[in-house]
C-alpha cells in the first residue's frame, strides 16, 4: 500500500485517532465513576455492575490498543518512511538501426546522429540540445528535417521528446 503519498490525510486521519482514543478513555472512567458511586456495599453483596465494568474496561483498552497501533503505523509512513523512488520506464524498439549515408548531411545533423548513436540509438531531445549547446527551437528544427528525411523518428515521453534512429 502506498500511504506517504497524501501527508495532509495521514496526518487527518491520526489526530481524529487521537482525539476518538482520548474521548474513550474519558468516557470509560466517566463510567467505571458512575458505577463505583451507583454500587451500595450491602453486607459482603457483589456489586451488580462490577461484571460489566470489568468487561468494559477490557474492550476499552483493547480499542484503545487498536487506535495506538493504527496511529504509530500512519507515524511510520509519515515521518521515517522514504519515498521510493519512480523512474518511469522507457520502452524502445531496439532494432537495429539501418546504415545512414553521413556524407549527404550537413554538419549539424552528423552531430545530431553521432549523439544518437552513443546513445544506442535513442536520446531524449533535451540531451542533443544540452550536447550541441543549441537552442531548443535550432534542435527541433534540425530533428523535423532529419525526420522528414526518413532518418529518425521523435516520440513523445511525457513532457519530452526520445529520438530514436529508424
Amino acid at each position: 500500500m502506498e500511504f506517504s503519498g497524501n501527508k495532509a490525510l495521514m496526518g487527518i486521519i491520526a489526530l481524529l485517532l487521537v482525539v476518538l482514543a482520548v474521548s474513550v478513555y474519558f468516557y470509560n472512567s466517566t463510567l467505571n465513576n458512575l458505577a463505583a458511586g451507583s454500587c451500595t456495599d450491602i453486607a459482603g453483596a457483589a456489586c451488580p455492575h462490577e461484571k460489566i465494568v470489568e468487561t468494559q474496561n477490557v474492550i476499552i483498552a483493547v480499542l484503545i490498543i487498536v487506535i495506538g497501533a493504527i496511529v504509530a503505523f500512519i507515524a511510520y509512513q509519515f515521518y521515517w518512511k522514504k519515498p521510493e523512488e519512480k523512474g518511469e520506464a522507457i520502452s524502445v524498439d531496439r532494432k537495429k538501426p539501418k546504415k545512414i549515408d553521413v556524407s549527404s548531411l550537413d554538419t549539424d545533423e552528423r552531430k545530431v546522429i553521432e549523439i544518437v548513436r552513443e546513445g544506442n540509438g535513442s536520446v531524449f531531445q533535451s540531451e542533443i540540445v544540452k550536447r550541441l549547446g543549441y537552442s531548443k527551437v535550432k534542435v527541433s528544427r534540425i530533428l523535423d528535417k532529419m525526420e522528414q528525411k526518413g532518418l529518425l523518428e521523435k516520440k513523445r515521453r511525457g513532457m519530452a521528446n526520445l529520438v530514436v534512429l529508424k
